[in-house]
């Protein structure tokens, strides 16, 4: 699963539309489409009804989103962690002085 194609699926959640998140994350519409339909073949599930020109989404979805929200954020963690690896390191370090205060990661 790529976070590309999750992070794809949060902003056409949030547009409502391919055609607006194709514009917004400088795609053709045909890139949004696919990686749309990649993540839904690996999930196993449709994830959006399609209309004229909307979309919403199905129960699957609805259940995927907090999942996918939370995969987008911890990849913004991690990127985080890695441009500023000495607070990582201390906050470990302090972990286990005190196991008790281990950081939520």
């Amino acid at each position: 699963m790529e976070l590309r194609n999750i992070f794809t699926f949060l902003r056409a959640v949030e547009l409502g539309n391919f055609s607006k998140t194709a514009e917004a994350l400088g795609y053709a519409q045909s890139t949004v489409t696919m990686q749309i339909q990649q993540l839904e073949e690996e999930l196993g599930h449709p994830l959006f009804d399609r209309f004229n020109r909307s979309i919403s989404l199905t129960a699957f979805g609805e259940s995927f989103l907090p999942l996918a929200q939370r995969m987008y954020n911890t990849a913004q963690e991690m990127t985080t962690l890695t441009a500023d690896p000495g607070s990582w390191e201390e906050r470990y370090a302090s972990a286990l002085w005190n196991p008790c205060s281990f950081p939520n990661f």
